[in-house]
């Protein structure tokens, strides 16, 4: 896609209003530090921004309105900030909790997907019987650490940390680096979780809704991830996701990679939005593939994003639309 994002918003199969865009955010947008990413869909509990980043940032970034969640689309290099070193590379969630000082320096082009908890935190869902180490292993959660590599970024030039509070950008100029920690202790720091580390729950009988893959919940919204696993193998098993209303949820979903099994002409880098209290489902085709038993597994990566309040869909998103989405459930 050469880093190109398509963002799309599906109101209804049946509604008229319906719209679809397409923006170049990554290319139209000289946006070197995280807190000046263009907002592309909020309500008071979440912030969903797309940010690329092509050179080491020369700020520290602090974001104080609530944790952020990174989600590595493209690229890897090193991460560092209050509580140490970490590398990071495709496919990885990053928590950074509020108030953490941060700075990435990209080994190559980065792409993130980032979700921020406003006024809030990240936690990881109850897993119930089915016990704490499922979905992933909480040994999987890999925290920053205070190696070389971190000593030698430490420093004595000026600093200036980039903080956002209540939606305004103000300017902390330190002396010296501030990222000079020798050690810390207690439960908060910076967590990383590879997509590859999560192993899905899985029915041979019955297609399970989409709360069986919640990786991280907030407030008001929960965070799931969608990886490869094998479809439904009983031969009067739903193989695709049925037809709903989403009356109680907004989602989003941000198609990572691989190709997305209940879409049809969704490629990586495409987000997809679908309000509450409107009926989707499955395209014709993907709905046609699953009745046929096409395939036998997926191979899709995709974060969904559902949030209990509605979503505000940006100026800068607006500008970018297409109104040709709804229009992919006919059939010819």
């Amino acid at each position: 896609m050469n880093h190109q994002l398509k963002f799309f918003t599906d109101p209804a199969i049946l509604a008229r209003t319906s719209r679809t865009i397409l923006t170049r955010f990554l290319e139209d947008r000289q946006v070197h530090l995280p807190p000046d990413a263009a907002a592309l869909l909020t309500n008071a509990s979440v912030k969903l921004r797309i940010w690329t980043c092509t050179r080491p940032m020369a700020q520290l970034a602090r974001n104080a309105d609530g944790d952020d969640l990174l989600f590595v689309h493209h690229g890897e290099g090193e991460l560092h900030c209050d509580f140490g070193h970490l590398h990071y590379h495709e496919g990885d969630y990053i928590v950074v909790p509020r108030g953490t000082m941060w700075r990435l320096e990209p080994g190559s082009r980065t792409t993130l997907l980032m979700i921020e908890a406003s006024g809030g935190a990240f936690r990881l869902p109850e897993r119930g019987i089915l016990g704490a180490h499922a979905i992933f292993d909480p040994a999987a959660l890999d925290t920053p650490t205070l190696d070389d590599a971190f000593r030698a970024q430490q420093n004595e030039r000026e600093t200036q940390v980039l903080v956002k509070q209540r939606g305004a950008l103000s300017t902390i100029t330190y002396p010296f680096n501030p990222l000079d920690a020798v050690g810390w202790k207690g439960e908060l720091s910076v967590l990383r979780l590879n997509w590859r580390d999560i192993r899905p729950v899985m029915s041979h009988r019955y297609h399970l809704p989409p709360s069986v893959h919640a990786t991280f919940v907030a407030d008001r919204f929960v965070v799931c991830t969608f990886v490869p696993r094998p479809l439904e193998s009983d031969p009067g098993a739903l193989k695709v996701p049925f037809f709903h209303s989403n009356d109680d949820f907004d989602e989003v979903i941000f198609y990572h990679a691989g190709h997305f099994f209940s879409r049809d002409g969704i490629k990586p880098g495409m987000v997809t939005f679908h309000p509450c209290g409107f009926t989707h489902g499955p395209h014709p085709k993907a709905f046609a593939a699953g009745a046929r038993a096409a395939r036998s597994e997926t191979d899709e990566v995709a974060v969904m994003i559902d949030t209990r309040d509605g979503l505000e869909l940006s100026e800068p998103a607006r500008a970018h639309e297409m109104t040709t989405y709804a229009d992919s459930w006919k059939t010819p």
